[in-house]
């Protein structure tokens, strides 16, 4: 019986400890220090990503709001939302009392991150630009809330899926391919957005990566004249709305080949842990373009 009072009273012990580890120093996407003197317990995210990012750091049950839209994994939907696109519900925010709030940068309002700082509140900006970003912001997601170890887990997981996809593609014959992020207007990435990288991985190439801003709006003139052998898009479940929207690429190969494929926008227009799911099925979808290009080629 004693032995089992001294080992549960270790235990207390251990746990008040490890509660009471100090932050290591991070710095955010924004350069600004966490100043957090011990892990957060009340964490609020201002963007859909960010609420993923921080349930694959195995942090979620320290999320008390979220942004509108946050809707995976399933329980982040119960959570007190406190921001869209028109800003943030200042009222519902301090009323969670939140001791962290992780913005998205970007996406974010720079003057909602200047009032949350200046209101005290302690902010940490994430940036997703590359992939590895993503176990990058698990990483420091698990330092800001005391729970290195399963975040580590997970980042190192998700790095290890991302490099298997890599070795798999390596020496594949590349595809110049449009990443279509809006059809109407149509709108496309260049070289600095994290999809640019995935296409990388997958053997592709974004055809315009050169771009001079990160998203664009280029002329349907100058997308023929590229003529990308491959587009990539955000499924549509309306298959009449789909037909009308790939109308813009007729007079390309891509079009007449049927060589436009489908992805899941919530894997790869959320930039968070999800990017992996995305990179599969951009994987996939350019493999069944290879394959298209090798059966047109014998005819």
């Amino acid at each position: 019986m004693i032995n089992r009072l001294l080992c549960l009273l270790l235990a207390s012990m251990l746990a008040v400890a490890v509660f009471a580890q100090p932050v290591p120093s991070l710095r955010d996407a924004d350069g600004r220090p966490a100043l957090l003197g011990t892990p957060a317990v009340r964490v609020v995210t201002l963007a859909p990503s960010l609420t993923e990012l921080v349930y694959a750091a195995g942090a979620g049950d320290k999320l008390v709001g979220v942004s509108a839209y946050s809707d995976f994994p399933e329980p982040a939907r119960q959570l007190p939302q406190v921001a869209d696109a028109a800003g943030i519900s200042w009222e519902s925010l301090l009323a969670l009392k939140p001791d962290l709030v992780l913005a998205w940068k970007g996406g974010t309002r720079q003057d909602d991150i200047t009032r949350l700082h200046t209101l005290g509140i302690n902010v940490f900006a994430i940036d997703v630009r590359q992939l590895a970003d993503v176990s990058r912001a698990m990483r420091a997601i698990g330092q800001l809330v005391g729970r290195p170890l399963p975040a580590d887990g997970a980042a190192a997981s998700f790095d290890w899926e991302i490099s298997k996809l890599r070795i798999e593609h390596t020496g594949k014959a590349p595809l110049s391919t449009f990443v279509e992020i809006s059809a109407k207007p149509l709108m496309t990435v260049n070289r600095d957005h994290v999809l640019t990288e995935v296409l990388t991985v997958c053997g592709g190439s974004n055809v315009f990566a050169d771009s001079p801003t990160l998203v664009s709006e280029p002329s349907r003139e100058l997308l023929l004249k590229r003529a990308p052998a491959v587009v990539v898009r955000a499924k549509s479940m309306d298959a009449a709305k789909s037909e009308e929207a790939t109308s813009v690429y007729q007079g390309l190969a891509a079009h007449r080949a049927k060589r436009i494929y489908g992805v899941t926008a919530d894997y790869a227009f959320r930039p968070g842990p999800r990017l992996l799911l995305a990179a599969r099925e951009i994987c996939q979808s350019l493999e069944r373009a290879r394959d298209s290009l090798k059966v047109s080629a014998r005819r």
